[in-house]
């Protein structure tokens, strides 16, 4: 702990490094630089203009190290909007393309923050375009949530410098090692070494200041209407998303939201936004699409309350008074399958419980459906579907495609009267026809406001359309990513094995989704596959645990991903009994405070990734029937996502009952 005789000794130094990199400093601005030479001393860099004030359109000075890179301009008061842009478009063009190494890796410049130091006492905040802070809290900065390992933030802020020679670097307090000169280029090996390595031991794997020029390229790419992103598990979709997402929050005003049809989901991606944007937390969302429409409903005032229990209660009365005994279960005695067709063919569409609905049924193209129904085949599925909407309407209980059919219904009625500047839809490809449209009626086709993410090789629920079916186009605006970032090669391997991973059509562009093997950007790992019997699989598990904990993962970076709600709640229980700390995956939200074995369903982990993957998953029987071909590649693609969610070691049991 510094004493106050250590404290006043420091600052006495810093303000004689300060006097003698470039003299007399004006005004406030001794007290500003000092406070940052003193609070980022160990591992941050000063950069300042030559000329103090600097030019107008110049930054005054950059401050680089593990949390960021920020632009600040010392000011007596906020510029104006034209001064701000103008900032920010010097702030970036200091740090365009910023390579690295062979495989040119460069520094993201969107991500420079422009921070306004105020004087004491004055009331401003920043709105995620820009930071405010004061002289008294610009010490705050140093201690930004680290997005850049400090060995090459250091190399980042001696790039800078060589480069341009009207920032001078201010000599360190505490002088860190830094590397050797790397010619204006930062070394890629700097970035293998510590930056995925840092990345491997985060709950999210993402690159927050240095992306490949495949994904920078996107960034900031315009497009003229809603646009997407597609590519193989582990690409960086996601992240990339997230970049776009805050490239727009720096240039607009309007808020964004962030959504996906999984709960879990939200949470994580809205931690990991606030290291790319941490001062857009008024402006940003992060919800599943049924939060957000209930919600919204809400503010309006329509009650709607989603309550998935009662509704299956409904559509088990409607089944076994019209499809148990009828024609629908010569075809499949599955249940599931045909709340699957309610769900996601008929009611996933918007078609209402009428005649009219029946026509657009009967010509409805069932994507991804391998039963083929015929016209009266057809009716029969009908008088089901109006069965269920008796029983659930008699019980006054909704579904979740009744909320999204009700949110949409109300904003076709009465649009937001100013449009979300920018929404992003994540997991696309499990989303509804009806889900689509109601994301697309928060923007409409404004350029760079609506962005689809997603791989159709992860789809776990049944059914598929095509974009032009929810009245949206992507067409020219959709961009493939194809390098693996998350798995190591054993896992990737691993997953490539699979039945689940045999490349896929995709609906909208008729080219074929697959992972790449020979495109991972990390070596080594860990993969096995085994079988084992039902009484056998909990010895396995803890086995597998205590080979986890040897290879120095943590637990509380593991998960246990099963197919069924029954079979995480038993391997719960089974922890609690070896004394395991454990979690739900739904309660998990990706914090430096979530401990224990993270345990959950296929459904819950879409989209998540953790250092360790146990999948226990059923052996399964050879099909009879074409239903049971589509329930089989169904879980054959879960078994797919699951392996996938791993980024150093995986262990896939076969389960014999």
């Amino acid at each position: 702990m510094t004493s106050g005789n250590d404290h006043e000794f420091l600052r006495l130094r810093a303000e004689g490094v300060l006097a003698a990199s470039v003299g007399e400093l004006p005004g406030r601005r001794r007290g500003v630089y000092t406070a940052l030479l003193l609070a980022g001393r160990q591992r941050w860099r000063l950069l300042m203009h030559r000329t103090q004030p600097a030019p107008a359109g110049r930054c005054d000075a950059l401050l680089v190290g593990p949390g960021g890179v920020f632009a600040l301009s010392v000011v007596e008061e906020l510029p104006g909007e034209e001064l701000i842009r103008r900032l920010r478009a010097h702030a970036e063009q200091l740090f365009t393309s910023v390579a690295i190494g062979p495989n040119r890796n460069e520094f993201v410049r969107e991500t420079v923050e422009s921070v306004f130091v105020l004087p004491p006492g004055r009331r401003a905040t920043g709105d995620g375009r820009f930071v405010v802070v004061t002289d008294a809290t610009v010490r705050t900065l140093p201690a930004r949530r680290s997005v850049i390992p400090a060995r090459l933030a250091g190399e980042l802020a001696a790039h800078t410098a060589r480069r341009h020679a009207d920032y001078q670097p201010i000599p360190q307090l505490e002088p860190v090692a830094t590397a050797a000169d790397t010619g204006g280029l930062l070394d890629v090996e700097t970035l293998r070494t510590d930056h995925i390595a840092g990345a491997l031991a985060k709950p999210f794997p993402t690159w927050p200041a240095f992306l490949d020029p495949a994904q920078l390229a996107l960034v900031t790419r315009n497009h003229n209407g809603p646009a997407r992103i597609v590519g193989p598990a582990g690409s960086g979709k996601t992240v990339l998303a997230l970049h776009r997402m805050a490239h727009r929050a720096r240039r607009s005003t309007g808020r964004l939201l962030f959504t996906t049809l999984v709960k879990s989901l939200p949470p994580c991606q809205e931690s990991a936004f606030a290291r790319l944007l941490p001062d857009s937390a008024g402006r940003t969302e992060f919800k599943s699409l049924h939060s957000w429409a209930q919600a919204f409903l809400a503010e309006r005032g329509i009650a709607r309350k989603m309550e998935l229990t009662r509704a299956d209660t409904a559509f088990n009365l409607a089944w076994a008074r019209i499809g148990k005994s009828g024609p629908l279960a010569g075809i499949s005695t599955d249940r599931s399958y045909w709340r699957e067709e309610v769900d996601r063919v008929i009611k996933g569409r918007g078609l209402p419980a009428t005649d009219a609905g029946f026509d657009g049924y009967a010509e409805v193209d069932r994507r991804g459906r391998r039963v083929s129904l015929r016209t009266g085949q057809r009716r029969h599925v009908w008088e089901l579907y109006r069965a269920y909407e008796s029983y659930r309407t008699q019980r006054q209980c909704f579904d979740g495609n009744d909320i999204i059919t009700a949110a949409l219904d109300e904003l076709r009625a009465r649009p937001l009267p100013r449009p979300y500047a920018m929404v992003v839809v994540d997991e696309m490809q499990d989303m509804t026809v009806q889900s689509v449209r109601l994301v697309h009626a928060l923007t409409g086709d404004e350029p760079n406001a609506l962005l689809f993410v997603g791989d159709h090789q992860q789809q776990i629920y049944a059914g598929g359309w095509r974009f032009i079916d929810a009245g949206v186009s992507i067409v020219g605006r959709s961009e493939k990513l194809t390098r693996n970032y998350r798995n190591r090669r054993a896992v990737l391997t691993l997953a490539a094995s699979l039945p689940g991973a045999h490349p896929v059509d995709d609906l909208d562009t008729e080219e074929r989704q697959s992972l790449d093997l020979t495109d991972a950007a990390l070596p080594d790992g860990f993969a096995e596959q085994r079988s084992c019997t039902r009484a056998d699989l909990p010895e396995q598990i803890r086995r597998q645990l205590e080979h986890i904990v040897r290879q120095g993962i943590s637990l509380s970076e593991t998960a246990i991903i099963t197919t069924t709600n029954a079979e995480a709640d038993a391997m719960l229980r089974q922890l609690y009994r070896w004394r395991i700390a454990a979690q739900k995956l739904v309660e998990y939200r990706c914090a430096d405070t979530d401990s224990g074995v993270k345990v959950g369903t296929v459904y819950r982990a879409k989209g998540l990734d953790f250092r360790a993957v146990i999948h226990p998953f059923p052996e399964l029987a050879p099909p009879r029937t074409d239903a049971e071909i589509e329930r089989r590649e169904l879980l054959r693609r879960q078994q797919f996502v699951a392996v996938t969610r791993a980024r150093d070691y995986v262990w896939l049991g076969i389960v014999r009952d």
